[in-house]
């Protein structure tokens, strides 16, 4: 395949290209897309898995020692929402603000992560994400009580990963965590300065035709080692995992795959420690919670229960000649199940 096509979402064929992608994903050519077992590549059902059926999201993450902050655009083709949150470490409090928009038309997504754009505007929030090759810009500000301005440098080796959902379905990941960050976050007049060498970026912008019930468990964060280097992990368990996952992690910058996740927690109390294991013996990590977010929302067609706990990681990363200890990574856990 030629490098151009190597840049594209979907084939030569009208299928989605699976695997770990060398380079990110530049196009997101849907209009190319055929629908599994038909030949195709029109049609009215077509028209409806491309307008109401694919998903696709922004987030973007600060973790440091004062504080976890997140803020997303999440557009699902029948409807919009965006949210905020900012966790207050110490005090161990948690300050959200969100909102939900009938339709796709709030959220709009241009282009790709790599030079593109994400955004919502209602008449109380107004969130900006410009993506460049080698940076994201978010500016947001909602509600009159959040303002932020924030600076993500992107790393050299991000995991792009396009696997299958399904008979049918497919999902494209881009994500990155462990990054330079810096800016600042005003949160009811309260100012945080987001400073570059105390703090790591997350990135998760995910665009594909998912199943109507899925299921995931997610951790991502990162900080520094006991040595100083730069850490970063994205551990994932229930979607992405046909074939191929996106389980990894990052030591300044250079990005280190392993093997399946186990995600060990009490369904009872999911505010216990975490523990999180590949098979492979890389990843040996124990999250201990601080706090969380979370909803359980159902309104018959559509489905939402989740638990985002907050909090510090530590344990043993390996690529299986080398160690990295972490004592005091910032980061979060997710159970997420959703209808959709």
């Amino acid at each position: 395949m030629n490098p151009k096509e190597e840049k594209k979402l979907i084939g030569p064929e009208g299928r989605p290209v699976f695997g770990i992608h060398e380079h990110p994903v530049e196009s997101f050519n849907l209009s190319d897309l055929r629908i599994y077992g038909k030949d195709k590549k029109g049609g009215l059902l077509k028209r409806f898995i491309t307008g109401f059926r694919i998903k696709r999201w922004e987030y973007l993450g600060v973790c440091n020692d004062e504080i976890i902050f997140g803020a997303a655009i999440v557009n699902l083709g029948y409807m919009t929402n965006m949210f905020t949150y900012i966790f207050d470490r110490k005090a161990g409090k948690i300050k959200q603000l969100e909102a939900i928009t009938p339709s796709g038309k709030a959220g709009l997504f241009e282009g790709s992560f790599q030079n593109g754009s994400a955004s919502f505007k209602n008449r109380n929030a107004s969130l900006n994400f410009i993506n460049k090759p080698d940076r994201v810009l978010a500016k947001i500000s909602v509600s009159g009580k959040l303002h932020a301005e924030l600076n993500f440098l992107k790393l050299t080796e991000p995991l792009c990963c396009t696997s299958r959902v399904g008979l049918d379905g497919f999902n494209y990941t881009h994500k990155e965590a462990g990054i330079p960050v810096s800016g600042h976050i005003i949160f009811g007049g309260n100012k945080c300065e987001i400073i570059e060498k105390e703090s790591s970026g997350v990135f998760d912008y995910t665009l594909g035709y998912l199943a109507r019930h899925t299921f995931w468990n997610w951790a991502s964060g990162g900080g520094f080692d006991v040595t100083g280097n730069r850490i970063g992990f994205n551990l994932v368990q229930g979607v992405n995992e046909t074939g191929f996952t996106e389980n990894v992690f990052w030591v300044n910058g250079k990005m280190i795959k392993t093997d399946v996740i186990d995600f060990q927690y009490s369904d009872l109390d999911l505010l216990k420690d975490w523990k999180m294991v590949s098979n492979d013996g890389k990843i040996n990590l124990t999250f201990y919670p601080e706090g969380e977010r979370a909803a359980n929302i159902n309104i018959g067609v559509i489905a939402s229960k989740f638990h985002q706990p907050f909090g510090r990681f530590e344990g043993i990363l390996s690529n299986g000649q080398e160690m990295w200890e972490l004592k005091n990574a910032a980061g979060f856990t997710e159970e997420h199940y959703a209808k959709w």
